[in-house]
């Protein structure tokens, strides 16, 4: 749990929120073997879709379009440049990709409404 910091307040508020603690990170190569492992697609296999996957959604996302992979959800991109007086004066070259979004697809939020959560301890051993 995360205490509740209010700095903005004159009666700040006072409490605790919960807050996710991850327990690592899945990398590519473990991905893959988990994939592989249930189909019929071998490790390199998934590898190399994995990688056609990201040159590709990467290539129509500088062409302008979002992506929609179905069930797994929706990439699309922000901008972001320098205010100008007139809208005459704005220029590709000072437009630049702010972030890469994503929204995820109604079947993976259901998915996500499933999730299960434990306290944890939050005291350090000193």
């Amino acid at each position: 749990m995360t205490p509740l910091k209010d700095n903005i307040s004159s009666t700040p508020k006072t409490g605790y929120y919960a807050q996710i603690v991850t327990r690592g990170t899945i990398d590519t190569a473990e991905l893959c073997e988990e994939i592989s492992a249930g189909c019929t697609l071998t490790t390199a296999d998934m590898k190399a879709a994995i990688e056609a996957l990201i040159s590709s959604v990467s290539q129509k996302l500088k062409a302008g379009y979002n992506v929609c992979i179905d069930d797994l959800g929706t990439f699309s991109l922000s901008a972001e440049s320098e205010t100008v007086e007139s809208p005459d004066d704005i220029r590709s070259q000072s437009v630049r990709v702010k972030a890469i979004h994503f929204r995820p697809s109604v079947r993976m939020k259901k998915c996500m409404k499933n999730s299960e959560f434990e306290r944890i301890s939050t005291k350090k051993n000193i």
